[in-house]
């Protein structure tokens, strides 16, 4: 657990002394909910508003930890190669998936304390959030599965792609491509037929449907994404490029020096 426990402290130390990147996943998020709030979306009636603002949130907060995890930890992952730590590890008796787990770690405090203050701006905005035991507890649980997914996705752009810039713009390209064409940004109803079909089955956009279904309202989401198919398909989708990524990590990155 000492490793774990450094690894976590200084994933955290990273995320947190890097301007840049608190910028694009906290800050950038939160102009982004101010846009939304005050000029692209509108609830109708006037009543939905509290629950469209929650929904905006909510979306901002996935768009804020897929950023983190496409994008900040291929970028940790390409520095310590780049600082040479892999070569370091070779030579002791380091369990890889120790280290990783203690990235992961760090990803998830970093992303749950960013959502917390999104969370807290939006209230604050006028969000106003369906609070219940089940729903509090299904959306933690899918907000730590995305999480887990993005950092997934991150983990083998940074087992794969060795140079800093090119790790981290290959994760900003994908994740801001993919969150387009699926819809965290912008409403379903706003898709053609094909992307919302491909928005209910993307993880990330689908976990985000489900939590602001919970949290939100059903005319902000568009649709119902709580049912058998759906729901079994994010977790299974989700876990699979998560242990994917921990497969990949402890094969190939410390051989991709």
């Amino acid at each position: 657990m000492r490793q774990v426990n450094s690894v976590f402290i200084k994933t955290i130390k990273e995320l947190y002394r890097n301007k840049t990147t608190v910028f694009w996943t906290v800050v950038w998020p939160v102009i982004f909910l101010f846009l939304g709030i005050f000029l692209f979306y509108r609830a109708d009636p006037l009543s939905e508003t509290p629950a469209f603002r929650a929904g905006i949130t909510i979306s901002m907060v996935v768009f804020s930890l897929m950023l983190s995890g496409f994008s900040t930890m291929p970028g940790i992952i390409a520095t310590d190669r780049s600082n040479g730590l892999f070569l370091k590890l070779r030579s002791m008796p380091i369990k890889q998936w120790r280290d990783l787990l203690g990235r992961i770690f760090g990803l998830l405090f970093y992303v749950l304390v960013s959502a917390v203050i999104i969370c807290a701006i939006g209230i604050v905005l006028g969000a106003r959030f369906n609070l219940n035991l089940e729903s509090i507890s299904v959306s933690l649980g899918f907000l730590v599965l995305a999480t887990l997914a993005a950092s997934g996705a991150g983990i083998i752009i940074g087992t794969f792609i060795k140079n800093i810039n090119g790790a981290v713009i290959t994760g900003v390209g994908i994740a801001v491509v993919s969150m387009s064409l699926a819809g965290v940004t912008f409403p379903y109803a706003f898709l053609p037929n094909v992307l919302q079909a491909f928005s209910r089955f993307y993880p990330f956009s689908s976990s985000n449907a489900i939590i602001s279904y919970m949290l939100s309202t059903q005319e902000f989401t568009g649709y119902n994404p709580i049912n058998v198919l759906q729901i079994s398909f994010t977790v299974t989708s989700s876990m699979l490029i998560f242990v994917l990524s921990i497969i990949l990590y402890t094969r190939f990155c410390c051989k991709a020096d």
